[in-house]
């Protein structure tokens, strides 16, 4: 069920699950879509009423949302970090990083946002799955499969058996958020929660953790603003 909202200039999405107990609201930074999580037993007009009292938290969420950007020739993309502009170059025959912080691409490549992501993709990957497996032998336990996907909401996660999904968008941000991230899934072989003894394991493993986690919190959705 939707409902459209003039003042919010979008479609309100109602999202109505037997097992939900109470009213939420979420508004999604990288999108701006407005959902509300209802029991099927609740009144329309009680969400609506929920709605209208949380105008202003609405109204606030989303200014915070970041400005989508089309990733193209001249634009300035974060590279672990580093911002590098997209260039291009008759003289290249694949797609690469210059010195002077620039992502070179051939002049013949027509779908720049599509080729970049592939170059991310493939650079994540060449980063971040040797620094994996070099950590996952801290914990004597066997990674079964690694992936690397591009996930709306989380940034990782770490299965009971052993396999662990990144999302590749990791690359943008500095080192040590990724590692981060690397680390605290790679706690959830010996811990399959977010308990005290799990962090006290992340912070031996990764003692500025809190300072990256805070980074990701603060700027996670700058780098899911990019459309490839």
């Amino acid at each position: 069920m939707t409902f459209y909202s003039p003042e919010f200039d979008r479609y309100i999405h109602i999202n109505r699950k037997n097992k939900i107990r109470r009213l939420s609201l979420k508004v999604c930074r990288v999108t701006g879509k407005i959902s509300i999580n209802a029991s099927l037993y609740l009144s329309n007009l009680d969400i609506f009423n929920f709605f209208n009292k949380n105008r202003s938290w609405i109204s606030k969420q989303l200014s915070k949302c970041a400005v989508p950007k089309i990733v193209d020739k001249g634009l300035m993309l974060p590279v672990e970090g580093n911002y590098y502009e997209i260039v291009s170059n008759n003289h290249v025959s694949t797609i690469r990083f210059l010195e002077s912080n620039k992502i070179c691409l051939p002049k013949n490549i027509i779908n720049v946002g599509h080729a970049v992501q592939k170059f991310l993709i493939v650079y994540c990957k060449s980063i971040m799955t040797p620094f994996i497996i070099e950590k996952s032998n801290l914990f004597k336990k066997k990674i079964q499969k690694i992936s690397f996907k591009d996930t709306k909401s989380r940034w990782g996660s770490c299965s009971s058996k052993g396999s662990i999904m990144l999302n590749w968008r990791l690359i943008m941000a500095p080192p040590s958020v990724y590692k981060y991230v690397i680390i605290h899934e790679l706690s959830h072989l010996v811990h399959m929660n977010h308990g005290y003894l799990f962090w006290k394991l992340v912070g031996e493993l990764h003692p500025s953790y809190m300072s990256d986690r805070e980074w990701l919190n603060k700027n996670g959705h700058e780098i899911r603003k990019y459309i490839f």
